[in-house]
């Protein structure tokens, strides 16, 4: 394990792969191809998305100069992709979650940072975003995370806010007064880790395993609800980063989202090394709180 200095911080990695036998619960085999950090930004919280025939990785971008995350995208069908932010506000953006109906394309990122839930719309796909909407104002949701359910639309949601860190479920169809708690079988595997998706006719969602730590690894939870709009969950699996295969050698300390298109899947894997912007930005950050 390396040694916790200063000049060693958190880090993260996306890793993406072809489908192979089933999604990530049936298939530990097949490798994950890590993509490279740029040497300003480490990537995290990946969604894919498949749009003309083309495929991106939508991610946070966390910019060591900054201190903060902005979104990016990295078209994985290009002949030479890297990483290219897109949307960046004056607080941490981060959690993508990206989505398209008759009306366009559309992001709903965590933006806790600024106690609000907002809503981006792609003006010209995939470079230029324009904000919308405001969902919910006045609270900080971590990783907002949409579903529909009987042709009602609900979202799951990690309140950072308190100290209990209840996991919200939001009525997206009502006012934040309907938004409430539910139960979470394990209070370590409240926080939303990914999409929902569908698994042998079980509605499953991932979340993030923080026994130990944040982001030590993936729950997986089937779900489902009643007619009065009851929410209920059972966990199916457990998945930490050392039960996967990888395209090179990484340092492993976690892993936090999980995401899968028709051919694709995503995750993050955390790890720690050394950046000198990161050790130096951080350190002039320390000196003004100082001062």
């Amino acid at each position: 394990m390396l040694k916790e200095t200063s000049l060693y911080a958190e880090s993260w990695n996306v890793a993406w792969r072809k489908k192979g036998v089933g999604s990530i619960l049936e298939d530990k085999k097949t490798e994950f191809n890590v993509i490279d950090n740029s040497f300003r930004y480490w990537a995290a919280d990946p969604f894919i998305f498949e749009y003309a025939r083309k495929t991106y990785i939508f991610a946070e971008l966390y910019d060591y100069v900054k201190c903060r995350g902005c979104l990016g995208y990295y078209e994985l069908s290009s002949s030479s992709p890297k990483w290219k932010k897109i949307i960046e506000e004056e607080y941490h953006l981060s959690y993508p979650y990206i989505f398209e109906t008759k009306e366009g394309i559309f992001i709903m990122p965590e933006s806790g940072a600024n106690k609000d839930l907002t809503v981006y719309r792609a003006v010209s796909f995939p470079d230029k975003w324009e904000k919308i909407s405001v969902l919910r104002s006045g609270i900080q949701y971590g990783d907002t995370t949409p579903f529909e359910w009987n042709n009602h639309k609900y979202a799951l949601a990690y309140d950072v806010e308190t100290a209990e860190y209840k996991l919200i479920l939001l009525d997206l169809e009502s006012g934040e007064k309907s938004d409430r708690e539910i139960l979470c079988s394990d209070i370590n595997c409240r926080r939303p880790a990914g999409a929902v998706f569908l698994s042998e006719d079980k509605w499953m969602r991932p979340a993030q395993n923080c026994a130990g730590g944040y982001g030590k690894g993936l729950c997986f939870y089937s779900f489902n609800m009643n007619d009065r709009g009851e929410y209920f969950e059972k966990l199916q699996e457990m998945i930490s980063p050392e039960k996967l295969n990888y395209s090179k050698k990484i340092y492993l300390d976690g892993m936090h989202t999980y995401n899968a298109s028709k051919e694709y899947e995503v995750i993050d894997i955390k790890t720690r090394r050394f950046n000198l912007l990161n050790f130096i930005f951080r350190l002039i950050g320390k000196i003004r709180k100082k001062g």
